[in-house]
């Protein structure tokens, strides 16, 4: 292997800075730091107001449904446990919400009125069992016994709308028979 020091005219002679460098180099570091310091200051003043404006912002685009929500964090759904009940209940709920909005009484709410009844205290039940089921983490039964209860919400609602459908036809017919 050759020796480079050789080619290069390399000496052990300690190296010195030539006069002022050190003071140079402190003046040059000063101002850096100052206009980096400024910069800093600035972010932090404009991070700071952007998080001021979202959270005011979010503070006043929140609804009382929205505080309701939060409070019911305690709560538990099908979807905790899986993606595939997490359909089910979507499913189901949507399917019971989409029932009750298309509810046309007519003449007959008093027959509306305790089903609609029925069906709140089913409701109830199933608020009963997300609170045991908080208790109980993973019950198989419970999460079964959750799924009928919509089951049985849908199938009420959906019995409803069929019996309403009946009693206008049959008022209907009664109607058309003392016409002619």
């Amino acid at each position: 292997m050759k020796d480079l020091c050789k080619d290069f005219n390399y000496e052990d002679e300690p190296l010195y800075m030539s006069k002022g460098h050190q003071h140079l180099f402190k003046t040059k570091l000063r101002k850096v730091s100052k206009t980096v310091s400024r910069s800093e200051t600035l972010q932090r003043s404009a991070a700071l107001l952007i998080v001021g404006l979202v959270s005011s912002i979010l503070w006043f685009q929140t609804t009382p449904d929205q505080i309701q929500q939060n409070e019911d964090l305690n709560s538990i759904s099908l979807g905790n446990f899986s993606l595939e009940f997490q359909k089910i209940e979507s499913f189901y709920q949507a399917s019971i919400n989409y029932e009750l909005a298309t509810l046309e009484a007519g003449n007959y709410e008093d027959l509306v009125n305790s089903y609609v009844l029925e069906v709140e205290k089913i409701d109830d039940e199933y608020k009963r069992l997300q609170d045991e089921l908080i208790q109980q983490v993973f019950n198989e039964t419970l999460i079964e016994a959750m799924i009928e209860n919509l089951q049985l919400r849908l199938e009420l609602l959906q019995n409803l709308k069929l019996k309403l459908t009946e009693l206008k036809t049959l008022n209907h017919d009664s109607e058309r028979i003392y016409q002619l």
